[in-house]
């Protein structure tokens, strides 16, 4: 019986001691295998309608200040977004009509696709409208879908049209709405698929939204509701429509979750190489020789070796370099927050940037994570955001914030941790072989 029972703890020891090493080759398929399908992000060229009503306030009035106008607000608002972006996906940009007065459309792009070009397409968009400028809208889009056929049929591709109103008869035809839906039909029915995203912007009379509704319809990515098309009548819900059109997009709907990602952030880097800031670059941790009980921190000034907290700093304090320094937040706030009076709250700075996947929004930045290239001492993990390395702080630990001051990892108190944690997995393996028995 005694036997039985030593076999039985032996045996449940051994599955304890297997467990991390089964998690760790889950976890490493797991993110083989969400590498491997992370899609290309798509192409998406801005069109824009430089018609004369563009000269108009969102009321369709006649509008004295220039930076009252649908055309200044709408440029403002897009180049917001552009400098967001930040190259996290291939844009291109173009308007209509190409002439004052005129229904000839561009024949390519004003500004070429690529991720790299966001000076280029903020110039784009300084002009204001013509003063007698027509709506050529059902030939911009045959001749944007046309030119976006031969962009990396690898990637998904979309046409935003940003409209005050619908096509001109004149540039169009009879019906120069049904041309311009047939434009669009024939924009999706090509191979590769060109979905346009339909955004009216000003108040609409009851026609014109009933044209763009059908629009958006067939353009292959409506709206969820009532109106099918995406409306905006001011800067602020102009800014709002569009940042929901890039998440859905590049993150994915609500509930998808589905991230693309173009460069290194989705294709690793070769061995001895980190991504950073969207480029490939070598690490320098990989021939430096730190002390036992330190890291390697790489930062765009060069690799250093730093301490490590081998024990977990109170919650009301941060691992730098070894210590356990003060911080009324116990350490970096997760991605998208900032510490205020003391607790992590969402920064308003980061609502509109898309981030990399690899990265985090620290202060209204995109910054890489130098934890996706640290290696820890045995014992601690590295901190998000900052590469330090620490003890993990095991569940209620210090929920009163502890002390304030300074703490060295080789002091008494700093040697209380392990032992500390030492006896909680003591603990924890007992109760579960009484659970067991």
């Amino acid at each position: 019986m005694v036997g039985s029972w030593q076999s039985h703890v032996s045996s449940h020891k051994r599955g304890l001691r297997l467990v991390p090493w089964i998690v760790g080759l889950l976890c490493m398929a797991w993110v083989d295998s969400a590498l491997a399908v992370v899609p290309r992000c798509p192409n998406l060229a801005i069109l824009l309608d430089q018609s004369a009503s563009m000269n108009d306030n969102p009321q369709g009035m006649l509008e004295s200040d220039r930076s009252k106008t649908k055309w200044a607000i709408a440029t403002a608002t897009l180049t917001t977004l552009n400098n967001n972006l930040n190259g996290r996906l291939p844009l291109a940009y173009t308007n209509f009509p190409r002439y004052d007065g005129s229904c000839v459309p561009y024949e390519t792009f004003r500004v070429p696709l690529g991720s790299s070009n966001k000076t280029e397409i903020n110039n784009a968009m300084i002009e204001y409208p013509f003063k007698a400028g027509t709506t050529p809208m059902c030939t911009a889009i045959s001749k944007l879908a046309d030119e976006m056929a031969f962009k990396d049929p690898q990637r998904p591709h979309y046409i935003l049209l940003l409209t005050d109103g619908v096509p001109d008869a004149a540039c169009c035809g009879v019906d120069p709405v049904q041309a311009t839906i047939n434009a669009i039909g024939a924009a999706i029915a090509q191979s590769p698929p060109v979905k346009t995203i339909v955004v009216g912007f000003g108040n609409l009379p009851a026609s014109d939204r009933d044209a763009l509704n059908r629009m958006a319809v067939a353009g292959g990515l409506p709206k969820q509701g009532t109106n099918k098309f995406y409306e905006a009548t001011d800067a602020a819900s102009l800014n709002t429509v569009l940042n929901t059109i890039l998440r859905t997009l590049v993150v994915g709907d609500a509930g998808a979750g589905v991230l693309c990602e173009d460069g290194c952030y989705g294709t690793p880097c070769p061995t001895g190489e980190v991504c950073l800031q969207d480029a490939c670059k070598a690490n320098p941790c990989t021939s430096q020789q730190c002390p036992n009980g330190q890291a390697c921190l790489f930062t765009a000034q060069g690799a250093s070796c730093v301490g490590t907290c081998k024990s977990p700093c109170p919650l009301k304090s941060r691992c730098e370099n070894g210590l356990c320094v003060p911080d009324p937040c116990g350490g970096p706030c997760p991605s998208g927050q900032q510490c205020l009076n003391g607790a992590c709250q969402p920064d308003p700075r980061c609502d509109a940037l898309l981030c990399h996947g690899g990265q985090g929004c620290i202060e209204g930045k995109c910054v890489d994570n130098p934890c996706s290239y640290t290696t820890c001492p045995e014992g601690t993990e590295c901190v998000d955001f900052t590469g330090m390395c620490m003890a993990p702080r095991p569940p209620g630990f210090d929920q009163t914030g502890g002390c304030q001051c300074k703490v060295s990892s080789d002091s008494p108190a700093g040697l209380l941790g392990p032992l500390s944690a030492l006896l909680l997995l003591t603990w924890l393996v007992r109760r579960r072989l009484r659970a067991s028995s």
